[in-house]
C-alpha cells in the first residue's frame, strides 16, 4: 500500500525547504508495509504574479532593505490584518493549487510555511478532498499569525513558547503536538567522538574551534564577522562555511594568509552535522533550523544577525534558554566569544542547556504523526510522557 504526502513550502529562505526535506527523509525511514510517497512543492510555482515572484522578492528585500521587510512582517502580523492578506492572495493561487491537489490526490497535506495554512484549507475544500492538513511550525518565540490556524487537523510546534502562543490563539490542545523543529535525521546519527570527527575532517585536535555559518546562501554579515574574529588574536581555529556564495569563499581564501588566525574555508557542505559536533562554538545568524541543529549537536551559539520580524523571537529563545549569547555588532561578537572561550565552566553550562532543550527525534516523530494520519485519518493521542511535556508548556 502507498500513501501520498504533499509538503507545501515557499522558497523564501532555505529553512522551509530544509524542514520539508528533513520530514521527507524521516518518512523514507519508516518501517512496515506502507510506503510513503512524498512530494515537496514550492507553492509560488502555482501562483500568479506577484506571488509567483515571492522567493526572489524575499531575497532582494533581505539583501537591500531588511527594515522594510521587517515592517511588512509586523504590518501583517495580526488577526484582522492577516485575514486581509488571505483575501488578497486567494485569487492568485486558488485555481492552480486546487488543480495540484486534484492531480496528486494526497493522503496528508503538510504546510511548512505560515502563508500556506489557510491556502491549504481552501484548496482542499475546492478539490473535494478529505486529506488531513498538518502545520509544522518552523519559527520560534512569538510566531507570526499566519502559522496559527485553528481549523487545521494538527499543529506541530518546536518549543514551549510557541505552544503557549498557539493556545492563546485558539488552537485546541487536542490538535497541538510539541515535538520540536524538524531537524534532518543525519544530525542525530553522528556517533563519533569530537576528536574522531576532527581527525576525519582534517581539523586540529588541540584548538578551540569556532564554526561560522550564515545559511545556505552564505550572505549577510558573515564576511565582517569572520574578519573581526580572525583579526582578534583570540586562540581560535575558524571554520567558515560560505554555502553557495562562491564570491565570499574566494575573497576569504585571498585574505586568509594575512589574517593571523588559521581558517578552514568551505563552500556548500554536507558535513555540517559532523562540523557542529566537532566545534566548540557556533557563530551564526538566528535561523530556527540552525539553532535546532545546534541543540542536537550540543554546541553553544553566538548569534550575530537575524531576519527582521520572523527571526526576532529566536533571539529571545537563545537568551531565555541560556544556550548562547546574542551579539549584533562585530565588536560584540569578539567580546562575547572572548568571554565564552575563556571560561570552561560557561562553555560546559551552555552545552548542557543545549542538551536539555534538544528536540530529540523530531523529524522521525513528525513522520510517525503524518503516517498515522495518512493510514487512519485520525490524530492519535500522544503517549503519556509526551502529554506531560505538553502540559509543562502551559
Amino acid at each position: 500500500m502507498t500513501k501520498r504526502v504533499l509538503l507545501l513550502i515557499s522558497d523564501t529562505g532555505g529553512g522551509h525547504r530544509s524542514a520539508a526535506t528533513a520530514i521527507a527523509a524521516a518518512l523514507d525511514e519508516l518501517p512496515g508495509n506502507v510506503r510513503f510517497e512524498h512530494r515537496i512543492e514550492d507553492v509560488s510555482a502555482h501562483c500568479t504574479f506577484p506571488l509567483s515572484h515571492l522567493g526572489p522578492a524575499y531575497s532582494a528585500a533581505l539583501r537591500f532593505a531588511p527594515p522594510i521587510y521587517g515592517a511588512l512582517y509586523h504590518a501583517t502580523n495580526g488577526r484582522r490584518r492577516f485575514r486581509s492578506v488571505v483575501r488578497f492572495c486567494e485569487p492568485l493561487y486558488r485555481e492552480r493549487l486546487r488543480e495540484l491537489f486534484k492531480e496528486y490526490q494526497p493522503d496528508v497535506i503538510v504546510s511548512v510555511h505560515p502563508l500556506l495554512n489557510h491556502a491549504s484549507l481552501r484548496a482542499r475544500a475546492d478539490a473535494g478532498l478529505h486529506a488531513p492538513v498538518v502545520t509544522v511550525v518552523t519559527d520560534l518565540g512569538r510566531v507570526h499569525e499566519g502559522w496559527l490556524t485553528p481549523e487545521v487537523d494538527a499543529v506541530v510546534v518546536p518549543a514551549r513558547e510557541v505552544y503557549q502562543r498557539a493556545r492563546e490563539r485558539g488552537i485546541p490542545e487536542t490538535r497541538l503536538r510539541l515535538i520540536g523543529h524538524p531537524v534532518h535525521p543525519r544530525f542525530e546519527d553522528v556517533t563519533e567522538s569530537k576528536m574522531e570527527l576532527r581527525a576525519a575532517l582534517g581539523l586540529p585536535a588541540d584548538k578551540t574551534i569556532a564554526l561560522l555559518m550564515a545559511g545556505g546562501e552564505g550572505g549577510g554579515k558573515l564576511l565582517p564577522t569572520t574578519l573581526a574574529l580572525a583579526r582578534s588574536r583570540l586562540p581560535l581555529h575558524l571554520v567558515v562555511v560560505t554555502g553557495r556564495n562562491a564570491g565570499l569563499r574566494a575573497r576569504l581564501e585571498e585574505l586568509a594568509p594575512s589574517l593571523g588566525t588559521p581558517l578552514t574555508i568551505l563552500g556548500y557542505s554536507n558535513e555540517v552535522p559532523a562540523l557542529m559536533r566537532a566545534a566548540d562554538l557556533l557563530v551564526t545568524k538566528a535561523g530556527p533550523g540552525t539553532l535546532a541543529e545546534a541543540s542536537i549537536a550540543e554546541v553553544p551559539v553566538v548569534v550575530y544577525d537575524f531576519v527582521p520580524g520572523q527571526e526576532r523571537g529566536n533571539l529571545e529563545y537563545v537568551r531565555t534558554n541560556g544556550i548562547g549569547v546574542v551579539a549584533l555588532t562585530t565588536a560584540d561578537v569578539v567580546r562575547s566569544v572572548r568571554r565564552i572561550v575563556s571560561s570552561v565552566e560557561r562553555l560546559r553550562d551552555m552545552r548542557e542547556r543545549q542538551g536539555t532543550i534538544a528536540p530529540r527525534g523530531s523529524s522521525r516523530r513528525i513522520a510517525e504523526l503524518i503516517a498515522g494520519l495518512a493510514i487512519t485519518g485520525d490524530l492519535e493521542e500522544p503517549p503519556p510522557q509526551r502529554r506531560k511535556v505538553a502540559a509543562a508548556s502551559r
